[in-house]
């Protein structure tokens, strides 16, 4: 794999700089009572030092304390109710008592019909007042920028989100969410750390994508199924990446979840890389045991307003990675994906395995 390198220009100089405070994702559920916490990601566990098992279904005063400010807190309070996009800092403390300044940066998300369906916060750990350096506001300004950049991608994400906190959902459907938003955080991270290119909005996706693969492939228990991954230097608009790295996190995960069922060992293939048209495709394939006979698999995967529909009146334990041989919730958003990106989908029967393929 090759890398491109990013020439250090005023602007990388600051991403650089806050490279390294990893940013905390939270997301909550406004439309459950007390609006608590539905997801955090690693980078939260590190900064607080909660784990998510005790974050989950709290509200997020758990990280309150005696010197937080009562003047921020009333600042949270209205801000969630203006159902608008804010920052404040304020003084929160860590599980070992420890207090530290804790910027965040709280946008609301809305789903199709305008309803407001969660609240997607970044958090950072920066320099109490005193020690504050010169440039946070230009900083701050970026994560702003970022935020609008990405966080359309959350509303298919939420909806599963919500169905999390609502509904008994399985081992395996709880798993396949937080892939979702770790892919998302690979995206935030990735801009911030110099994979964007600023002026142009373009990101080194060949890199990302990469990125991605190394995460996904961290989830996986089964250490003996080998991931080789072969990227380009290619850069696309964000939007673009943003979609392409969601869509590998959803093939990885379906290999993962099926193509090595009852199998501790396999190889899985990604490749990103450009067509002799100019364009360019993104392709995973493995040596797995291959799909059914009557898979159509993700053609025929219901849309996400009816997976949303069947969630909400589902009895019993909801597996949203699918059930009875039927397309899970990682099909709808496939298939909504690569309609978003006016990409082609295709699904080859290998002799050993399943070839994915999209292309731009």
């Amino acid at each position: 794999m090759r890398v491109m390198d990013a020439s250090m220009d005023g602007d990388d100089v600051m991403k650089n700089a806050i490279r390294h405070s990893p940013l905390s994702i939270v997301l909550t559920d406004p439309r459950i009572k007390d609006n608590p916490i539905t997801y955090v990601n690693s980078a939260f566990e590190a900064l607080t030092l909660y784990s998510r098992r005790y974050a989950v279904g709290r509200n997020c005063r758990f990280l309150q304390g005696p010197e937080t400010e009562e003047r921020h807190v009333t600042r949270i309070r209205d801000g969630l109710k203006s159902e608008q996009e804010f920052e404040v800092t304020l003084t929160n403390y860590r599980a070992d008592g420890s207090a530290f300044r804790n910027q965040l940066l709280i946008a609301p998300i809305h789903g199709e019909d305008g309803e407001l369906t969660a609240f997607f916060g970044l958090q950072r750990e920066v320099p109490d007042p005193a020690g504050a350096a010169e440039g946070d506001d230009a900083s701050m300004g970026l994560l702003r920028e970022l935020q609008h950049r990405v966080k359309n991608h959350l509303s298919m994400i939420v909806s599963m989100i919500r169905i999390q906190a609502r509904q008994n959902v399985t081992e395996d459907s709880l798993k396949a969410i937080g892939r979702r938003i770790e892919a998302l955080s690979v995206l935030y991270d990735e801009l911030l750390s110099g994979g964007g290119t600023g002026a142009s909005e373009e990101i080194a996706t060949g890199a990302y994508l990469s990125r991605i693969a190394s995460v996904v492939s961290s989830l996986e228990p089964r250490g003996a199924i080998r991931v080789n991954v072969e990227c380009d230097e290619i850069s696309l608009p964000v939007d673009q990446a943003a979609r392409l790295g969601l869509l590998l996190s959803e093939f990885m995960t379906n290999a993962f979840e099926h193509a090595f069922e009852g199998r501790s060992s396999g190889t899985l293939e990604v490749r990103f890389a450009r067509r002799e048209d100019g364009g360019v495709y993104l392709m995973v394939e493995d040596d797995g045991n291959g799909l059914p006979e009557n898979s159509n698999w993700p053609f025929s995967a219901p849309s996400i307003a009816a997976q949303k529909n069947r969630a909400e009146h589902h009895d019993g334990a909801l597996d949203t990675t699918g059930e009875d041989g039927k397309p899970g919730v990682g099909g709808s958003i496939v298939q909504a994906l690569t309609q978003s990106l006016d990409a082609e989908l295709s699904v080859e029967r290998l002799e050993q395995g399943t070839r994915v393929t999209v292309e731009l």
